[in-house]
C-alpha cells in the first residue's frame, strides 16, 4: 500500500501547480465579487479534479494496464486511489475553511462564520459523493467515458435547477425552504449537516467496495 500511495502521490504532484492556480482564482473571485460560494467551490470543484488527475496519469504512463500484470494486491491499487483522494480532499477542506475564516474576520465581519463553515461541511459531503462515484465509474468504464458520465451527473442537476427556476411557483417553494432553514434551530441544522456528511462518507465507502469488485474482475 505504501508503494502505491507513493506512486499516486508522485503522479499527482505534477498537477499541483494547476490546482493551486484554480485555488487562487476561486479565492480572488470570492474577494472581488464578494461571493462566499467560491470558497465552497474550492472544496467541490478541486476535489472532482483529484480522481481525473490520478487516473489520467496512470493512463499516460501505462500504469493502468501494467498494474494488472504485476504481483501486487488489487485492493492496494484501489485503496491507494481512495485514500490519497480523501487525504487531498481534507487538505482542500482545511484550506477552504482557513480562507473563509480569514474572509469573515478581516474582510466581512458581518458574515456568520458558523454558517460559512456549515456550508463548507455540506460541500464536503457533496465532494465525497462525487469523488466516490467518479472513481467507481472510472474503474468500470475508463478515464474518458468516466469523465463524460460524471460531467453529465454534475451538469444535468445544475441545468435542471435552471429549468425548474423558470416554472411557476418554484420561487415561492425555494423561498419557503430558505425561510425554514433560517428559522430552524441550531440543533436541527447540526443534525442535517451531520446526516449529509454521513451520507457522503457512506457513499464514498460503498464506491470503494464497488471499485474493488470491479478491479478484481478486470483483465488485461
Amino acid at each position: 500500500m505504501k508503494a502505491m500511495l507513493y506512486a499516486d502521490w508522485m503522479n499527482f504532484r505534477q498537477s499541483i501547480r494547476s490546482i493551486l492556480f484554480v485555488l487562487v482564482v476561486f479565492a480572488a473571485t470570492a474577494l472581488v465579487w464578494n461571493k462566499l460560494m467560491f470558497f465552497n467551490f474550492i472544496v467541490v470543484m478541486l476535489s472532482i479534479m483529484i480522481p481525473t488527475t490520478l487516473f489520467a496519469a496512470d493512463q499516460a504512463y501505462g500504469w493502468n494496464r501494467l498494474s494488472l500484470s504485476l504481483p501486487i494486491l488489487r485492493r492496494d491499487v484501489v485503496g491507494s486511489k481512495f485514500l490519497i483522494g480523501v487525504l487531498i480532499n481534507l487538505a482542500l477542506l482545511g484550506i477552504g475553511s482557513a480562507l473563509a475564516s480569514a474572509y469573515c474576520v478581516f474582510y466581512d465581519s458581518s458574515t456568520s462564520l458558523a454558517e460559512v463553515l456549515a456550508g463548507l461541511l455540506v460541500c464536503e459531503a457533496v465532494s465525497l459523493l462525487l469523488m466516490g462515484v467518479l472513481m467507481a465509474v472510472t474503474f468500470r468504464f475508463g478515464i474518458e467515458k468516466g469523465r463524460y458520465i460524471v460531467m453529465a451527473c454534475v451538469w444535468v442537476p445544475v441545468l435542471g435547477m435552471f429549468v425548474l427556476e423558470k416554472l411557476p411557483g418554484f420561487g415561492e417553494v425555494f423561498e419557503a425552504a430558505a425561510r425554514w432553514l433560517d428559522a430552524a434551530e441550531e440543533a436541527r441544522l447540526g443534525l442535517l449537516i451531520t446526516a449529509a456528511v454521513t451520507v457522503g462518507v457512506a457513499v464514498y465507502l460503498i464506491c470503494y467496495l464497488i471499485s474493488l469488485k470491479i478491479y478484481q474482475r478486470t483483465e488485461l
